[in-house]
């Protein structure tokens, strides 16, 4: 039996502990159906009808202007399924996005690698609101050299002969004309990346398992600022970045972690992947945002939340062929795409994963300085180290001292992800982030003997809302410490999220490309319940930074971090702690440019 998607259902596939963001729906997705490891399971999906298809015995809509053909949400007009991945022979014209249709290139992941967004979750591949495929930067005039202002990087053009000889290039923002080729012009790959040509061939891939961490090297000098600036680390989630970022939006920003990297296939082939099917960035992402900023250090994601099965299976066969086929596959990430290291994205390994833990960063540390000798290493880790899940453990359970004994010399940042504290397991309502959820989460890992200067602080970009019971005991002037109705009352039998708790990203345009039943019900909580909160005054606990209010008309309760928030946590702790980290760019209030939020950010680690 089949239910259909809600809101919340959609979130519950990906679980919503110490999530990195929200989960991008409605994915578009490769012609053959697939399964896919999350935690242990595996799940296929199958059309139902034209327009949906069923996951795990939920019924998901594909994206408007899709259909559902074999198993897999397509472009219902133009090439089809486009997915760039650049093995040791060449990509044929068949495999490629078509610059002059502009069909948006298609994920060539399964479905929760595709839908999962948040970091948790996860990197999802699709929307509604496609990019056009191919499309390299927004302003075609900028073919000299130098810096770009602005990118919307995914599905470069037809790559022929090992190397990717063109790139769409839009003369306006036309990010969101997937269906129309008539507003894109073609112009080289070295004119949009600012001279420099980007090759697609695949790299010679790694024959033997990384060794231990003997000789692996700390590259903390290379994971910082620059000239003693404080680190700021922006998450390009895939389906907030379908349409690019501006130049804008990386003012202060040191390293760029894309995400997420399709590991799908990671644990029983040597993929010669050149791009992230699930997170809309190839071979070209890299060079393309240095080019927008020189500085700026670029790496990708391994995992998310419901993303890190592969993680989980390499870490079960820690002496054996699965792992050492994943950390060559990471290892060939790093060469292929370029980038400057990787980030580890594990939600969450338990106390008995621990000693797995260790191993998989120092041989991921080790394979990341095989191709780069001063490539950096971070990883994501939870805050809540208090509040136990359904199973008993705790996202901390392997942050023991030991853990930072052995490691503290091999990761080069500790992403610390100081927010989603208040999730559905909780019966009483409280912030979900804030100066209060940083006090205790850095006093905890201090605690355990983690290098503070290792350490940046997590921001969402989004509001967390959960709809209360009428005798909650919440009013508008006291919205903390009432009664939440918890696991029983957000989730139906089985563990199925109902519907009644969220996330509200602050850019109001990524509700457009939910698809029909998420874009209502985003659309609804903005509108009727969001957009009528008390101004900022009404709503501050200034003694914890940070921001709560109870909607007593739709019983709905809120709880986020304004930008005076994130300025104040910020200039507090950046003498304490290496720098600061935001979940996720392009979902800020002014989209593609930023918002309040990331200037807040930027104005404080710049001074």
């Amino acid at each position: 039996m089949t239910t259909t998607l809600t809101y919340s259902t959609f979130v519950a596939l990906f679980g919503i502990l110490g999530v990195l963001g929200l989960p991008a729906p409605l994915p578009q997705t490769s012609n053959t159906a697939a399964g896919v490891a999350t935690g242990g399971g595996a799940g296929a999906y199958t059309c139902q009808g034209e327009t949906k298809f069923t996951f795990g015995g939920v019924t998901l809509d594909c994206a408007p202007g899709t259909v559902c053909k074999d198993g897999a949400c397509v472009a219902s007009e133009g090439a089809g399924n486009v997915a760039l991945v650049a093995t040791d022979a060449a990509s044929s014209p068949a495999n490629s996005a078509s610059a002059a249709t502009g069909v948006p290139a298609a994920s060539s992941a399964s479905i929760p690698a595709a839908a999962a967004s948040s970091a948790g979750g996860g990197g999802g591949g699709g929307s509604g609101d496609s990019t056009s495929a191919g499309t390299a930067v927004d302003n075609s005039d900028n073919s000299s050299g130098g810096d770009v202002s602005s990118a919307s990087i995914g599905a470069a053009a037809a790559a022929t002969g090992g190397a990717m000889s063109t790139a769409t290039v839009a003369s306006n923002d036309t990010s969101n004309s997937a269906s129309s080729g008539s507003n894109t012009s073609t112009t080289s790959a070295s004119s949009a990346l600012g001279g420099s040509s980007a090759s697609n061939s695949a790299a010679n891939l790694p024959s033997s398992t990384a060794a231990s961490s003997d000789s692996t090297t700390s590259s903390a000098t290379s994971s910082g600022g620059g000239s003693g600036q404080t680190r700021f680390v922006g998450y390009w989630e895939n389906y907030s970045n379908l349409g690019g970022v501006d130049v804008s939006q990386l003012d202060g920003m040191t390293h760029m972690i894309l995400s997420f990297i399709d590991m799908t296939a990671w644990t029983t082939s040597v993929t010669g992947f050149a791009e992230s099917s699930n997170g809309n960035f190839d071979v070209t992402t890299a060079k393309t945002i240095k080019g927008m900023k020189s500085d700026i250090k670029v790496t990708a994601a391994l995992g998310g939340w419901a993303l890190d099965g592969p993680i989980k299976l390499a870490a079960d066969d820690r002496a054996g062929t699965t792992y050492k086929t994943f950390i060559d596959n990471a290892k060939a990430a790093v060469k292929n795409l370029d980038l400057d290291g990787l980030d580890l994205d594990w939600e969450f390994p338990t106390s008995a994963q621990q000693p797995a833990f260790v191993k998989m960063c120092k041989d991921l540390k080790k394979a990341i300085q095989e191709v780069k000798p001063d490539g950096i290493l971070s990883v994501a880790i939870g805050s809540r180290f208090s509040q136990t899940g359904p199973t008993g453990a705790k996202d901390v359970d392997a942050m023991t001292s030991e853990t930072f004994k052995e490691l503290n010399d091999v990761v080069d940042m500790w992403n610390v992800m100081t927010y989603d504290f208040v999730n559905r397991y909780d019966t009483e309502t409280g912030h979900q982030g804030g100066g209060k959820v940083v006090e205790d989460a850095l006093a905890f890992y201090e605690k355990q003997g983690i290098d503070l200067s290792k350490v940046n602080i997590g921001f969402l970009n989004t509001a967390k809302y959960f709809d209360l019971e009428p005798n909650s005991g919440c009013s508008s002037d006291k919205p903390i410490g009432c009664k939440m109705g918890g696991q029983k009352f957000f989730e139906d039998a089985g563990g199925v999220d109902n519907g009644k708790s969220g996330w509200l990203r602050y850019n109001s345009e990524l509700d457009k490309g939910l698809g029909e039943t998420l874009s209502k019900i985003n659309a609804d909580k903005r509108s009727q319940s969001w957009l009528k909160k008390p101004d900022d005054s009404k709503t501050a606990f200034k003694d914890v930074l940070s921001h709560a209010w109870f909607d007593e008309n739709q019983n709905v309760f809120w709880t986020w971090t304004s930008p005076d928030d994130n300025k104040q946590i910020c200039e507090k702790y950046k003498s304490k702690v290496g720098g600061m980290m935001v979940w996720s760019m392009n979902q800020d209030d002014q989209g593609k440019a930023g918002g309040e939020h990331m200037k807040a950010l930027a104005e404080c680690v710049k001074g």
